[in-house]
């Protein structure tokens, strides 16, 4: 591969994949939000505030955008799914023409939009983008424990580029067609997960959980089918293979959000300061009911977490919701 790969977000997603990279040989500059996140980099090899035990010595990294970019190949965008589209310009301009870019963020912007079309009108070309999701907690890619993924993308060839680029001794990824979906199922299944933390905060168990995750899946593929993705892709790697290991792993940060507000009835902005973590299921909530009622599809599950979270009403209400809906089948 000419050139570099740039990965732009210092998280713990976007540092363990700037490690990974490392491991496959690769010259690998990273951006960071804070000056002196890169500084601490530059001089100790170590992120201070995240995956802190990988070894990043031989990164680059600068919280200038331009210089991680100045001569990459290709980019990967780790940052939190709302500050995607403020870094969309910067890559259209530092990064070489047709250069490809893969999505680790989730989804949908703040205004309903899928992530992978800001990012591909900013540069003039879709094509050039892939959205990557998959059951992948970084705490367990840092400890190279075999995981899996898809790279979807409209482009047969940047799915496949990516693919090669990425995948590794204990990563391995499949290639989707289906960036629409991709992103349905990255996105909404955060909120699912806060859903199952919040049973888990009740007291409730594995049946709960289990009824909340199949429930939330079928609202998810009803999106996923309104919006013209592919079904087959709920039933993947970025559909149940994610949210599966989001709903269940004690790394989810929406879980844990989810379990936190069930006992303590914390908001997301305290939350997230207190813990510097994103809860991206929070985030996403409102583009995907936006899109939902657009296209009339009946998401209960996620409006019900919506509403509790913004303080509509409270927990036992919520359950009387959920449970006094119509009988109906399963699948209709």
């Amino acid at each position: 591969m000419a050139g570099g790969i740039a990965v732009v977000g210092s998280g713990a997603f976007g540092t363990t994949m700037a490690w990974m990279l490392l491991q496959n040989g690769l010259d690998v500059s990273l951006w960071c939000f804070e000056d002196e996140v890169a500084e601490q980099i530059a001089k100790t090899g170590h992120n201070p505030l995240h995956m802190s035990e990988l070894d990043i010595s031989h990164v680059t990294a600068s919280s200038d955008m331009a210089t991680v970019l100045e001569g990459a190949s290709s980019a990967i965008v780790a940052t939190p799914s709302f500050a995607v589209s403020s870094v969309a310009g910067q890559l259209a301009a530092g990064l070489s023409e047709g250069a490809p870019v893969m999505l680790l963020s989730k989804g949908l912007d703040k205004d309903g939009g899928y992530l992978f079309q800001t990012v591909g009108n900013a540069l003039g070309d879709t094509s050039r983008v892939a959205v990557l999701s998959g059951p992948n907690h970084a705490e367990e890619l840092a400890c190279a424990e075999f995981s899996g993924a898809v790279v979807a993308s409209e482009s047969v060839g940047t799915a496949s580029f990516f693919q090669r680029v990425v995948s590794g001794p204990f990563f391995r990824l499949y290639t989707s067609s289906d960036p629409i979906g991709t992103s349905i199922c990255g996105a909404a299944k955060n909120v699912v997960a806060i859903a199952c933390g919040m049973a888990r905060g009740l007291g409730l168990g594995s049946n709960t959980q289990s009824l909340l995750m199949t429930r939330g899946l079928a609202e998810i593929g009803r999106l996923v089918v309104a919006c013209g993705g592919d079904q087959r892709t709920c039933m993947g790697l970025a559909g149940v293979g994610d949210l599966d290991v989001t709903c269940h792993s004690a790394h989810s940060r929406n879980g844990m959000y989810g379990e936190t507000f069930a006992k303590t009835g914390i908001s997301v902005a305290d939350y997230e300061r207190q813990r510097v973590a994103v809860v991206e299921g929070a985030h996403a909530i409102d583009p995907i009911m936006s899109r939902a009622e657009q296209l009339g599809v009946d998401m209960p599950l996620v409006r019900t977490v919506k509403e509790l979270i913004n303080g509509a009403y409270d927990i036992e209400r919520a359950v009387d919701l959920l449970t006094g809906r119509r009988l109906r089948p399963e699948f209709s």
